[in-house]
């Protein structure tokens, strides 16, 4: 029987000052190999079921003013020791209940305005009870702890307050003699599951190779206060579609790590998140924290000391996105690049087609979500229509996810339904088919071989997933290779297109934010063209780009270079004449593909 420490507190402040107290007595229990942590967590936002290692148990705020599903949470869970976080003058028949049910209480005190010179209504002013507040009664309330905001340096330290509590739960709680083999280190993986965002699905796909290798591997759902407009759910797509790999990440949710021996990845765009949690993260239980970010940006020197200060790692996609903390002073021990990949199962040039509503023969296909500048779909578009006409036998195709929130889906989906307008009426216009739909992930191979001919004529990118399952399913492709896919493009198996040098891109106080480039318009006409009127020369390319695909840019690989990083894994080159270098130009080839794939590894 393991001993169950409950933790009542907000779901929507789960980066304020009683939730960071919490979890650090949390985290010190944790070492306790008997204990089970629960979160009872109370608010409008919805949280994950299970985050940091704690088991969550959302509790509306309408429910607990009555205490009734407190009394029914409490007799289903059994908590053994509560810990409650909330003010008491907030839910307090939820909290008389819980005094009243002989649970041990682990509270704080509630200062008076002698204490602390304050209002008892002031917001911040409760946040830390001042040095005359009581010492722990026959309750077993503490004052805050000490030391974790500047703003909160009464209380008492951590050590004395975690000392009160121990001695709580084995006057009241005899812990039971069990004790449990050393944990391996695991990989605790956090981004929000089965969403349609980039990151979730980088998060996703590496957790399961992680699995699939024996890596042991957790997956958290991270907190929904970081969803942006154009993010929404597709569990059930990826229950029906990936079955799979949805039971293993099912599976993960719930299983038991010691957090003390385990490395959280945080797998987070790199910008201030909201209600102050760090860099769009929250801090985990466990002592060793890595960020897994992306992005097209620059980075200034404070940023990255303090990046350096609060992560063990800092692990990106490409060279293009990690270069940049680099060269701010990041210590380059402490950077590391774990590429994107692709499933082979999922995208191979036998996924079966999609059929297109489209009568001609000749399809250029490119898919994203629809930021029309950094993907480049205006200058598709534009080529397209200078490249063919009505009476060509070819049509345009542009696929985005579906995006639900309206004013979002309105400046981005809507300004390329305007752009794509602008263009089919126009007299003797191409075909241009504009489609909006979300496809489960073993469904997303036919949308590459339902086309010819994969456009992709981006600005920046951080990887761009895409092209890299286009060359998997063996469509010829035509883009810029600068900036993330810099690592895996290479004319000898893409049509790569000529491009500006890069260009700055300034705020308003002049310093760069961000560089682009601008790919050649008239070499994109040419090579749209090009391809068109050479269809068996593109599909040997095609047939080229997917080896290269398939063989070295895998999830598998990927996930093997972050264990590897962390020494959970060890990785071996393959003996000698195993990598597919035969003799001859093919091998030759693959020996160039080889080489290139390995460069990205490197860094």
């Amino acid at each position: 029987m393991k001993l169950r420490v409950a933790w009542i507190g907000d779901s929507e402040d789960a980066a304020s000052y009683s939730a960071k107290e919490a979890r650090v007595l949390l985290r010190a229990l944790a070492r306790r190999d008997d204990l089970v942590a629960l979160w009872f967590a109370v608010g409008s936002v919805e949280p994950p079921h299970f985050w940091n290692g704690i088991r969550v148990f959302p509790i509306p705020p309408d429910t607990l003013d009555s205490a009734d599903f407190l009394k029914t949470l409490i007799a289903q869970q059994r908590p053994d020791v509560a810990l409650w976080s909330i003010p008491s003058d907030r839910f307090r028949p939820g909290l008389e209940h819980l005094t009243r049910s002989g649970i041990p209480l682990i509270s704080r005190p509630e200062p008076t305005e002698a204490q602390d010179g304050r209002s008892q209504s002031s917001g911040p002013a409760r946040a830390a009870a001042g040095p005359s507040a009581p010492p722990p009664g026959a309750d077993g309330s503490w004052p805050f702890l000490a030391g974790l905001e500047p703003d909160a340096q009464c209380g008492e330290e951590p050590t004395a307050a975690l000392g009160h509590l121990q001695r709580l739960i084995e006057e009241k709680v005899p812990a039971p003699a069990l004790t449990l083999a050393p944990c391996p280190t695991h990989l605790v993986m956090r981004q929000q599951l089965f969403c349609n965002a980039s990151l979730a699905q980088v998060m996703f796909e590496l957790t399961n190779a992680l699995i699939q290798l024996g890596v042991p591997a957790v997956a958290q759902d991270d907190h929904p206060v970081f969803s942006k407009p154009y993010v929404h759910r597709e569990e059930d797509l990826v229950r029906t579609a990936a079955s799979g790999k949805h039971q293993r990440l099912v599976e993960s949710l719930g299983r038991d790590y010691d957090p003390e021996n385990a490395i959280t990845v945080h797998f987070s765009m790199f910008r201030g998140g909201a209600r102050g949690a760090r860099f769009g993260t929250f801090p985990s239980l466990g002592p060793r924290e890595v960020l897994y970010t992306t992005g097209n940006h620059t980075v200034a020197a404070g940023p990255a000391r303090q990046l350096a200060a609060c992560f063990e790692k800092i692990l990106a996609p490409s060279r293009h996105v990690l270069r940049p903390y680099l060269d701010a002073g990041l210590p380059r021990a402490q950077g590391a690049v774990v590429p994107h990949g692709v499933d082979p199962s999922a995208f191979s040039p036998e996924s079966p087609p999609r059929r297109y509503p489209t009568e001609k023969g000749f399809k250029f296909l490119q898919t994203s979500f629809p930021w029309i500048t950094e993907k480049g779909f205006d200058l598709t578009v534009q080529a397209f229509s200078r490249a063919f006409s009505a009476h060509d036998d070819v049509a345009l195709v542009l696929r985005t996810p579906r995006i639900r929130d309206a004013g979002e889906r309105q400046s981005t989906f809507g300004q390329l339904q305007r752009l794509v307008g602008e263009a089919r009426g126009k007299p003797g216009a191409p075909e241009i088919l504009l489609l909006e739909e979300d496809i489960g992930p073993n469904g997303r191979g036919g949308v590459y071989t339902g086309a010819n001919c994969y456009v992709f004529p981006l600005r920046a990118e951080g990887f761009s997933m895409t092209i890299l399952e286009a060359m998997a399913c063996g469509l010829p492709v035509i883009a810029t290779p600068w900036s993330g896919p810099a690592d895996f493009l290479s004319p000898r198996w893409a049509y790569t297109l000529r491009h500006s040098n890069p260009i700055p891109e300034r705020g308003r106080d002049g310093t760069v934010l961000r560089y682009h480039v601008e790919p050649d318009l008239d070499h994109l006409v040419h090579l749209m063209r090009y391809v068109h009127r050479h269809q068996d020369e593109a599909r040997a390319l095609g047939t080229l780009a997917s080896s290269v695909a398939r063989r070295d840019w895998t999830w598998a690989r990927a996930a093997a270079k972050l264990a590897s990083i962390f020494h959970l894994l060890t990785v071996s080159p393959a003996p000698e004449g195993e990598s597919g270098a035969s003799a001859g130009p093919a091998g030759a080839t693959a020996a160039a593909a080889e080489e290139a794939a390995f460069a990205a590894f490197s860094i």
